[in-house]
């Protein structure tokens, strides 16, 4: 998704030459706000999944984790795993291993898209709106490529933070996170830590406590 400023109406007509593969949407402060992750979820997310318990791996921003998100989540079985503040460069896939290739291709892309324009015209003479729309075609064509070309990087990643893991331990060996040696998953289910509400809420202070884990278990996480 591309969230960019709203300055003015945009028509219908330019929503059309945006990546087919894209979705763009407009606030006046250029960021996933509540509403926006709001819509996110129920009208792409939750449908892509079609029902199936899935895992959502999201940082501690605001939006993220209101009541209603969390509820709407819920509902359509998928387990919210946050980010404790201050570990998405250890824990977050994209920051670990994506984001950096990813933009690299999208670099690529971006300077062959200029200089194959400034071949017809003037890039000074370039509207806001050409280059949103040339932006969202970079922004998808670099997403398609690295998913054709390195979609080894994505699955790895989410094994080396263990989000892809099985909880048996089986397969802990794979775990590598930046600063950190010989680590365990652990078998959750036969530690008897406890269980508590999964719709409990975590006192704020306690919000980025770095042993707070949530782990599905029917109605109720383990911790």
């Amino acid at each position: 998704m591309i969230v960019a400023t709203y300055r003015r109406v945009v028509t219908g007509g330019e929503f059309n030459h945006y990546h087919p593969g894209v979705l763009v949407e407009f606030n006046e402060n250029v960021y996933m706000n509540y509403h926006l992750f709001l819509r996110y979820i129920t009208e792409h997310l939750a449908p892509a999944l079609e029902g199936r318990p899935s895992l959502f791996a999201l940082d501690l921003m605001g939006s993220h984790k209101t009541p209603a998100v969390l509820d709407i989540l819920r509902s359509h079985q998928i387990i919210p795993s946050l980010i404790p503040g201050g570990c998405t460069s250890l824990l977050q896939p994209l920051d670990i291993s994506i984001n950096k290739p990813l933009k690299e291709i999208m670099r690529d892309l971006t300077d062959q898209a200029i200089l194959d324009c400034e071949e017809v015209e003037e890039i000074e003479r370039w509207t806001i709106r050409q280059r949103r729309i040339l932006t969202s075609w970079c922004v998808g064509d670099a997403f398609y490529k690295f998913h054709t070309e390195k979609s080894e990087i994505i699955s790895r990643s989410f094994r080396k933070v263990g989000l892809s893991l099985p909880p048996d331990r089986s397969c802990d060996s794979e775990l590598d996170i930046k600063g950190f040696s010989g680590l365990e998953i652990g078998n959750w289910e036969d530690e008897g830590l406890g269980n508590i509400d999964i719709h409990a809420d975590i006192r704020q202070d306690h919000d980025n406590h770095e042993t707070i884990e949530f782990l599905a278990d029917g109605d109720t996480a383990t911790i």
